[in-house]
């Protein structure tokens, strides 16, 4: 916190170990950076991912990656440094960090928004904070829409997608039939090829699922898709049928036969638990400590991030609790927000 250069910043994150963290810089001259700081192993042999001999001496860890080897910026050619989780090295970088990135979705919509137009005011940056496109919409919706609605009530929830502008607000409905249409399509692609306690544990790995079925979207023969419990060999679009048929059964069941009032926002929502008052199963309570629920926009991939587990979907788990806009050249022009 004391550091007055971009030297002294990364001489300071030298003695940073674990856990590696996404560390940023701006200065009032116009510099910026990049810094992945922490302790990252090393191995003779492996990465890590499974359970090896320990005995052997084969899969030590043979000391760490030099600090000056991190992954790092400083005034890159793009003029912005954009962050959210992402994989942040290429294909060739010579050590391996991790298989564990987030998927990128949140960090293309960033770049996206901050190169749609040659100059950015502190507004612009609020509306990219709060920022609601999913990415993930945009990618699969369409295969759906190329598909024939089988009856009124799909017919018509087909309509609601075909409006969609794939921002999950609150109030959209094509937000929450598409949510809950992935839903199923998870389900239906991968939980009978990996039995209930292995998906349970996928299920629960988005940053996993999301990328795989973004490629398998466009393998429609692929053999994830075909029903090993059936004596048929099923293909994309059978599954995206059976996908969208679970969701419309989901979504009137608890909301009625009407697809415009099957909003986002009933399904998606945010309370905020007292700890440990509000978990004490004493409705009373929790009624006096706890508030919520409250509709939420976002998603786990939108700018404004607002996750929800899959295995409990789908209030909100995880999210935004704190945004702060800096303007270098007007420290009076600068904001943030607490949740």
């Amino acid at each position: 916190n004391q550091a007055r250069n971009w030297e002294e910043f990364r001489a300071a994150l030298r003695h940073w170990v674990v856990p590696a963290q996404n560390f940023v810089y701006a200065d009032v001259e116009g510099n910026i950076g990049y810094q992945m700081p922490g302790d990252i192993p090393i191995r003779a042999n492996g990465q890590g991912l499974v359970p090896v001999p320990g005995w052997t001496g084969e899969y030590e860890w043979t000391g760490y990656i030099p600090f000056d080897e991190l992954p790092s910026a400083y005034n890159p050619s793009t003029h912005f440094i954009a962050t959210a989780n992402n994989k942040v090295v290429p294909d060739d970088y010579p050590y391996f960090i991790s298989y564990e990135w987030s998927a990128p979705y949140r960090a293309q919509r960033i770049v996206h928004l901050l190169t749609a137009q040659d100059k950015l005011s502190v507004q612009d940056f609020r509306q990219i904070q709060a920022d609601t496109y999913s990415i993930l919409g945009e990618q699969l919706v369409p295969y759906l829409l190329a598909l024939e609605p089988q009856g009124t009530l799909e017919e018509q929830a087909m309509e609601q997608l075909r409006a969609w502008d794939f921002h999950n607000e609150a109030d959209s409905s094509g937000a929450a039939i598409f949510q809950v249409f992935y839903l199923q399509l998870v389900e239906n692609t991968f939980a009978d090829e990996l039995g209930e306690e292995l998906f349970e544990d996928y299920l629960g790995r988005d940053e996993f699922h999301h990328v795989a079925l973004e490629r398998l979207m466009k393998q429609p023969d692929s053999s994830w898709f075909d029903d090993v419990s059936t004596s048929e060999v099923e293909e994309r679009d059978e599954i995206l049928r059976r996908s969208f048929k679970g969701a419309i059964a989901y979504l009137s069941d608890r909301f009625g036969d009407t697809p415009a009032r099957w909003t986002w926002g009933r399904l998606h929502t945010m309370t905020f638990v007292h700890n440990p008052l509000g978990q004490s199963g004493i409705a009373p309570l929790e009624m006096l400590f706890n508030r919520g629920p409250i509709p939420a926009r976002g998603s786990g991939y939108t700018v404004d991030a607002a996750s929800f587990d899959y295995t409990e979907p789908f209030a909100v788990n995880h999210g935004v609790s704190y945004r702060q806009i800096i303007d270098l050249g007007d420290w009076g022009n600068s904001f943030f927000i607490h949740t």
